[in-house]
C-alpha cells in the first residue's frame, strides 16, 4: 500500500531543495589567493582568496565591470564588458554632504560574521582564533558608529566554528533569526586573505582598510542586492573616494536567497592590523547610514524595504518572487508526473494541488489583512 504524502509536505520538500542548492558549500582557499587578470592587457584587475568561477564578475575602483573567461590554476582572465556609470544611484539629498540620519522610526540593522575566528595577524597574533576573532571587534566598531547615528543594530558575535565548507550552512540559522527581528539591511562581515597592500588606502588622510563588497550571483535576490551594493559604493565614492575598493559577483548565495539587501563585506585583509581594518568599517557605516537612510526626509525605514525602496529594488524583488514560484511549481509538476499513473491522474492531482494550496493562500492573506 502507497503511503499518501500530504501536499503541503511535497511544497515544502520542494522549497528545502530550492534553498539548500542555493548554500555555498566551499567559497574560498584553505592558502593562496587567485589573481585576476585583464585577459587584453594583462593588468592586474584584482584578487580574492574566494574561490572564483568561469561567470563569475568584478566591478573595480573605477567602476568597470569584467567577466571571468578563463582560470589556469591561481590566475584567472577576465574581459571588460562595460563602464558603469554609477551617479544615478546617488540618493538625492537636501545636502548631498550631510551623512547624518534623518527622521525615520524604528531604524534597525543587523549584523553576524560565518567566520567569526577570522582574524588580523599583526594584531591579533594569528589569523584565526576559535573563541572569537578580530572580526568581531571589526563587528562592533562597525555597529557603534551605526548606534551613533541613532540606529538599532542586532550584532550576532556567534563565529560558527569550524571555518569549513558548511560555515554558511551553520550561519544560515543566525541570519534568519536576525531577518526575523525586523531588520532594513544586514551584513555578513569577514576579512580577506590576500597580501595587505591589497585592501590598504589613504582615506581622508588615514590609512584605512578597505571593503570589498560580495554579491552571490546564484540567488533570487540577486538583482536587488546587485542594486543595493551599486547604491552602497555609488555613496562611499561620494563620502570617501578609494574606501569601497570592488564588488565581487561570486558564484553561490551567500546566504543572500533570504532577503534583498543583504550584503556580505570584507574589510581588510588577515595581514591588515585590525585598527586599519577598523577605521574602515566606521567609515562604511557612515556609507550605509547615508545608503539607507538618507535619500529624503520622507523616507521611513522598515522590515527590509517597507518604507520606500531602494532604486530599482521593487522591480528586482518582483522578479525573485516569480523565479521562486516557477521552480516550485516545476519541482511539483515533476514529482506528479514521476508519480502518477496516467496524464489524467497527473491533471487531476495538479489541478487539485493549485486549487487547493492556492486558495488557502489568499484566504490566509485575507485573514491576515482583517487582523
Amino acid at each position: 500500500m502507497k503511503t499518501k504524502i500530504p501536499n503541503k509536505i511535497f511544497l515544502f520538500l520542494i522549497i528545502i531543495i530550492i534553498i539548500s542548492s542555493n548554500i555555498v558549500l566551499a567559497e574560498e582557499r584553505d592558502d593562496g589567493y587567485y589573481t585576476i587578470k585583464d585577459k587584453e592587457t594583462d593588468e592586474k584587475i584584482f584578487a580574492t582568496a574566494r574561490y572564483v568561477h568561469i561567470g563569475d564578475e568584478y566591478l573595480n575602483e573605477d567602476n568597470k565591470l569584467y567577466r571571468i573567461t578563463e582560470i589556469k590554476e591561481d590566475i584567472g582572465y577576465a574581459e571588460l564588458i562595460e563602464v558603469i556609470d554609477l551617479k544615478k544611484y546617488l540618493p538625492v539629498t537636501k545636502n548631498e554632504n550631510d551623512i547624518e540620519v534623518l527622521a525615520a522610526k524604528n531604524k534597525k540593522i543587523s549584523v553576524y560574521h560565518t567566520h567569526g575566528a577570522e582574524s588580523y595577524v599583526p594584531t591579533d597574533g594569528a589569523e584565526s582564533i576559535d573563541s572569537g576573532g578580530g572580526i568581531i571587534q571589526v563587528g562592533k566598531t562597525f555597529c557603534e558608529t551605526l548606534r551613533e547615528k541613532n540606529i538599532e543594530v542586532i550584532h550576532s558575535t556567534e563565529t560558527h566554528i569550524p571555518h569549513d565548507n558548511a560555515a554558511y550552512m551553520r550561519s544560515r540559522r543566525t541570519a534568519k533569526e536576525l531577518l526575523q527581528k525586523g531588520v532594513d539591511a544586514q551584513f555578513d562581515v569577514h576579512r580577506d586573505a590576500i597580501p595587505p597592500e591589497e585592501y590598504t588606502a589613504t582615506v581622508n588622510g588615514e590609512k584605512v582598510a578597505q571593503t570589498r563588497l560580495v554579491v552571490g550571483r546564484q540567488n533570487p535576490n540577486k538583482s536587488a542586492n546587485d542594486n543595493f551594493a551599486k547604491q552602497l559604493k555609488s555613496v562611499g565614492d561620494r563620502l570617501y573616494p578609494g574606501l569601497i575598493k570592488g564588488i565581487f559577483y561570486a558564484k553561490g548565495s551567500y546566504n543572500q536567497d533570504m532577503a534583498p539587501r543583504t550584503i556580505l563585506v570584507e574589510i581588510g585583509t588577515h595581514e591588515n592590523d585590525r585598527p586599519m581594518a577598523e577605521r574602515g568599517a566606521s567609515l562604511f557605516a557612515n556609507v550605509v547610514t547615508k545608503t539607507v537612510y538618507g535619500e529624503d526626509e520622507l523616507k521611513s525605514s522598515g522590515p527590509m524595504g517597507t518604507g520606500e525602496p531602494i532604486k530599482g529594488e521593487t522591480s528586482a524583488f518582483l522578479k525573485a518572487i516569480v523565479w521562486i514560484v516557477l521552480l516550485t511549481a516545476l519541482g511539483v509538476g515533476g514529482y506528479m508526473i514521476i508519480t502518477g499513473k496516467s496524464w489524467a491522474d497527473i491533471k487531476d492531482r495538479l489541478s487539485k494541488f493549485v486549487n487547493k494550496e492556492f486558495a488557502d493562500l489568499f484566504n490566509n492573506r485575507e485573514k491576515g489583512d482583517k487582523e
